[in-house]
């Protein structure tokens, strides 16, 4: 029988308390009537000492299990979340680098200039106009 198991902890209390009542009983025999619901009154107690004892081992033992259950997914829902975040984090990094690379792009050249350019080379291609472009800078000189 497993030890978290509700009917072993019902058996040992049964069992607790007929110890309790042999010991508190102590081979009384011809008791008065006062004296018997003494003794009533000490099994009694003795029982439910016994139960409430089990039942707290028992009650400590899922707790822990519990605690510990709950741990657990709050580790695993903080490393996911700690994953996703790192992942998202990259990606929006990733997607920022081409930007970035247009706006230094434009701040190197004149953008008038290109345009007009683009203009004059212009010529028909796949349904779309397109251009040749001269020489674009992408990063400054000295670099």
């Amino acid at each position: 029988m497993r030890a978290d198991s509700p009917l072993r902890a019902a058996l040992l209390a049964t069992f607790q308390a007929a110890s309790a009542a042999r010991e508190a009983a102590g081979g009384a025999r011809g008791l008065t009537p006062d004296g018997e619901a003494e003794l009533v009154r000490r099994v009694t107690e003795a029982a439910a000492t016994g139960a409430e004892r089990e039942m707290a081992s028992l009650a400590r033992r899922i707790d822990l299990r519990t605690s510990a259950l709950l741990a657990l997914a709050a580790l695993l829902l903080l490393g996911g979340g700690y994953a996703v975040g790192r992942w998202e984090g990259t990606a929006k990094v990733a997607g920022s680098a081409g930007a970035s690379f247009l706006a230094s792009v434009a701040e190197l050249n004149d953008a008038a200039t290109l345009r007009r350019h683009c203009e004059r080379t212009a010529y028909d291609q796949s349904g779309g106009r397109a251009c040749t472009l001269p020489p674009v800078w992408i990063a400054p000189a000295g670099r």
